[in-house]
C-alpha cells in the first residue's frame, strides 16, 4: 500500500530532505527549499518474484550480442552530426530553447522523416515497426496534425499522435507497441498518477522523467523529451534532470534572425562539440549546406569597420562577418555596445589596442555587431574584432579577399587557435588571397592595413 509522506525539496538541484532548510544542504542555494508531497511504495522483503526477476551480471560481449546494438539515422545530416551517429537504443534526449525558436518545428520534421523512412521500409518488409510516437501534451493532436500537414502533404499512417498529458497512459501505449522513436512534448506538460503535485514543479519533473527513462531503458526505444527554459536561459526544473539523460541538445538563435544552432550540452553516445545550422523559413527548419555563404549574404565589401574572421564550429569552420563603429562620445565614459560577442571581452580588445597601437578610444564609442544573429564565444575572433575596430577609426578598408583568426593576449600578442591548419586550408579553399593568423603576423604592430 502506498505511503505518503511530506518531503520538502529543492527547486534548484532536485533533492529532497526531510526537514525544511533555509539553504539547501546540497547545492547550497538559499530560499529553494518548499515542501512537496512524493508518494512511495513500501518494499516488501518477502516477494520471492522480485527477486526471480533479479538481473544476472554479464560481459560486455553478450550484453552487445543480445540486446543487437544499432544506432538509428534520422535522415537529417545536422542533427546527426550532432548526435554522432544518430538516435541511439534506449537513449532518452532533452531538447530545450527558449519559446517560439522551434523546437516542435525540428522534432515534427523529424518524426516526419523517421516516418517516411519507416514506410519505405515496410514496404520492402525488412521493418516491422511501427514508426513513431509523438506525445501531444502542450498542443492537441489537431495542432501537431496541423503542423504535420503544413510540412508535406502526403499521408503519413507510420506517425501517431497521442492526445494526453498522463505518464501512465503513455508507458501503456508503448508496451502495445514497438515504435522507432517516441517525443515527448514536453517534460513540463506531463504528470505521473504517483505524485499529488502539480505539472512543472520540481518532482513532478523528476518523478515523470525517471518513469520514462526507465520504459526506454527496458523497451530499447529511444525517447526525445522537450524541455523549458527559465529568463536566465538555463533549462527549467531540477538540475537532476540533465543528469538523468543521455544527451542534452539545445536550440539557439536570435528570434530576429533566420538562424537557428542545435548544439550538444552533454551526449553520452557522441561529440559535444559539433554545432547544426538551419535556416528557419515558412516550410519549417531548413538545413544550412553552406554556412558561410549564408552567413555573409547581403555583406559590403571594401567598408571599412568590416572584417571577416575564421571561427570553429566543433570541428567544422565558418566564415562570419564582423562590423564595428567607432565615433565621438559626447560621454564622461564612452559606451561599448555589442551584439553577439561578450561586452567584457570588447572592454579587453579596447583596453589592448589602446596600449599597444595608441588609438585614442579613450573618448569614442564603440559599437561592435556580428552579423546574422550568430552568437562568438571563442577566443579565435579576438584578431577579427580587432581589425574591425581598427579599420573603424581609421576609416580605411581591410585589403580586399583577407580573412582573419587569432587569440589576442593582453600584452598584444597574436596566439595560436585550435585547428589551426584547418582553417588555413578552409581560406585557401575559400579562395582569400590574404589570411592574417598567428602564423604570419606575431603581434598587432605587425598589422599593415
Amino acid at each position: 500500500m502506498a505511503k505518503k509522506t511530506n518531503l520538502f525539496m529543492c527547486s534548484s538541484c532536485g533533492n529532497d530532505f526531510p526537514k525544511w532548510a533555509g539553504q539547501c544542504p546540497a547545492c547550497k542555494e538559499w530560499n529553494t527549499v518548499s515542501q512537496v508531497f512524493g508518494s512511495y511504495l513500501k518494499p516488501s522483503s518477502n516477494n520471492q518474484n522480485s527477486r526471480s526477476k533479479q538481473p544476472k551480471p554479464q560481459s560486455p560481449k553478450q550484453t552487445l550480442t543480445q540486446a543487437q546494438f544499432s544506432y538509428l539515422s534520422t535522415s537529417i545530416s545536422e542533427i546527426d552530426r550532432v548526435l554522432g551517429q544518430g538516435l541511439s537504443p534506449g537513449g532518452v534526449y532533452l531538447l530545450a530553447g527558449q519559446p517560439g525558436i522551434g523546437k516542435s518545428t525540428l522534432l515534427t520534421q523529424l518524426a516526419i522523416k523517421l516516418s517516411q523512412n519507416t514506410s519505405k521500409a515496410a514496404s520492402t518488409k525488412k521493418s516491422a515497426s511501427k514508426g513513431v510516437l509523438y506525445i501531444c501534451s502542450e498542443e492537441n493532436s489537431t495542432q501537431v496534425a496541423t503542423r504535420v500537414s503544413r510540412f508535406t502533404k502526403a499521408d503519413i499512417k507510420e506517425l501517431h499522435l497521442l492526445n494526453t498529458s498522463n505518464v501512465e497512459t503513455i508507458l501503456t501505449q508503448n508496451s502495445l507497441s514497438n515504435y522507432n522513436l517516441i517525443i515527448v512534448d514536453s517534460i513540463q506538460s506531463v504528470q505521473t498518477d504517483l505524485n499529488p503535485t502539480s505539472p512543472g514543479s520540481p518532482s513532478q519533473i523528476k518523478d515523470s522523467a525517471n518513469l520514462i527513462i526507465k520504459m526506454a531503458k527496458e523497451t530499447q526505444t529511444p525517447i526525445i523529451i522537450v524541455g523549458h527554459v527559465t529568463k536566465a536561459g538555463s533549462i527549467a526544473g531540477p538540475k537532476l534532470l540533465e543528469h538523468m539523460v543521455d544527451s542534452v541538445l539545445e536550440l539557439s538563435g536570435d528570434r530576429q534572425h533566420n538562424l537557428r544552432l542545435l548544439r550538444s550540452v552533454k551526449n553520452r553516445f557522441g561529440p559535444t562539440d559539433e554545432t547544426g545550422i538551419f535556416e528557419m523559413t515558412g516550410k519549417g527548419l531548413i538545413e544550412v549546406k553552406d554556412p558561410s555563404k549564408f552567413m555573409l549574404a547581403g555583406r559590403v565589401e571594401n567598408a571599412p569597420g568590416s572584417s571577416l574572421c575564421l571561427i570553429m564550429e566543433g570541428t567544422r569552420p565558418l566564415t562570419v562577418e564582423i562590423q564595428a563603429l567607432v565615433v565621438p562620445s559626447n560621454l564622461a565614459i564612452p559606451r561599448r555596445v555589442v551584439k553577439g560577442i561578450n561586452i567584457n571581452r570588447l572592454q579587453l580588445i579596447c583596453a589592448v589596442l589602446t596600449k599597444h597601437l595608441n588609438l585614442p578610444l579613450g573618448n569614442k564609442d564603440v559599437f561592435v555587431n556580428v552579423t546574422a544573429g550568430y552568437k562568438l564565444s571563442e577566443p579565435g575572433a579576438d584578431l577579427g574584432i580587432a581589425l574591425a575596430i581598427i579599420s573603424s577609426i581609421k576609416n580605411q578598408a581591410l585589403p580586399i579577399n583577407s580573412i582573419a583568426f587569432g587569440e589576442l593576449g593582453l600584452l598584444g600578442e597574436i596566439r595560436s587557435v585550435a585547428f589551426q591548419d584547418k582553417r588555413v586550408k578552409e581560406a585557401k579553399t575559400l579562395g582569400y588571397k590574404k589570411t592574417i593568423s598567428p602564423e604570419n603576423t606575431k603581434h598587432l604592430k605587425d598589422i599593415k592595413l
